[in-house]
């Protein structure tokens, strides 16, 4: 999501005909994300066609435009059931506008809803990527959606700074963490082959089981890699040639996310976990990744993990929350 000023949008927007929705190819989608910058995982071209083979909906994807300008591109899940479609949007649209102060943003938001609710029995669920904010709530409210579901919270980690800043960054504990973790010995791998991905997802898989938390499972992984193998950034950690621990970051344009990660109680004890993460973002900045999205943040359900997470010192945002 574009960062801005708070300035008033109180400029009339242009007459709806001007605003065009039109198919979107692969291609052109993998450009403009990138050419966005922060961009959601829920909106990736490689994210969609891992729903659509893991989880049977229909990926729907549209680029807005006015007067030949594209301003926003979205990707829905719809299923289809008797005379009702239910579309579901995640963290989108991708912003080619500052949706905060660009008058046009609330016609890119009309455009949206009135896609995806034509007939009476279409169901529309949105969880826009915009700031949980007055402005955001009028835009919505405005189409007649409510929200049903308080808003969705994480961080973003700028990867442009030198790793020395990025470093300095970090919060003390998560600092000498990662330094017990630099003596500890480990062997670190990024993981390109896909037979050694699918045995890292099946130790992640036993890992999620244990633990019982909610997340995307191993097969739904390896169906985005299947769709975009170079997205995939996958490192694990061996002691003593055994696998201790493993992470999954997923690139999207010039952003990622930080999507799964595994650990035994070695690598829990190495702090195994904070190095793995930190080769990762070496890896990204390397590759020309601008930012890390760290995949969600709940202080009160999973207070550790947030830790964890807030302790890489980046930007804590909180989004609308999903409306209907």
């Amino acid at each position: 999501m574009k960062t801005g000023t708070m300035a008033a949008m109180v400029a009339a927007p242009e007459p709806d005909s001007e605003i065009a929705w039109q198919p979107c190819p692969r291609e052109t989608w993998e450009a403009l994300t990138r050419q966005a910058g922060q961009s959601s995982l829920e909106q990736a071209w490689a994210y969609g066609a891992a729903i659509e083979s893991e989880h049977g909906l229909r990926a729907e994807r549209g680029l807005i435009s006015q007067g030949g300008e594209p301003l926003a591109m979205v990707q829905a899940f719809c299923r289809d059931r008797l005379f009702t479609r239910i579309a579901r949007v995640l963290r989108g649209p991708i912003w080619l506008i500052d949706p905060l102060s660009d008058s046009r943003a609330p016609l890119v938001c009309r455009t949206l809803a009135r896609q995806f609710r034509r007939r009476f029995g279409d169901f529309l669920f949105w969880l826009p990527e915009l700031p949980a904010d007055p402005k955001s709530a009028a835009m919505l409210q405005a189409q007649g959606l409510h929200p049903v579901v308080t808003g969705y919270s994480s961080i973003w980690l700028d990867l442009r700074p030198p790793t020395e800043a990025l470093r300095a960054g970090l919060h003390g504990k998560w600092r000498n963490a990662l330094q017990q973790a630099e003596k500890a010995g480990f062997d670190i791998e990024e993981t390109t082959h896909p037979r050694r991905l699918n045995q890292s997802l099946l130790l992640y898989d036993r890992f999620r089981r244990r633990k019982r938390f909610v997340g995307p499972n191993g097969d739904f992984i390896a169906a985005l890699a299947r769709h975009d193998r170079d997205a995939v950034v996958a490192l694990t950690a061996r002691l003593n040639d055994d696998l201790v621990a493993g992470v999954i970051l997923i690139r999207h344009g010039r952003a990622a996310t930080y999507l799964a990660s595994w650990t035994s109680d070695a690598g829990r004890v190495g702090q195994a976990h904070n190095l793995l993460l930190w080769r990762g973002i070496d890896t990204l900045k390397a590759s020309g990744i601008d930012w890390l999205d760290l995949g969600g943040v709940n202080t009160e359900s999973q207070p550790g993990i947030a830790r964890f997470k807030l302790g890489l010192g980046g930007e804590v945002f909180t989004l609308a929350g999903t409306y209907l």
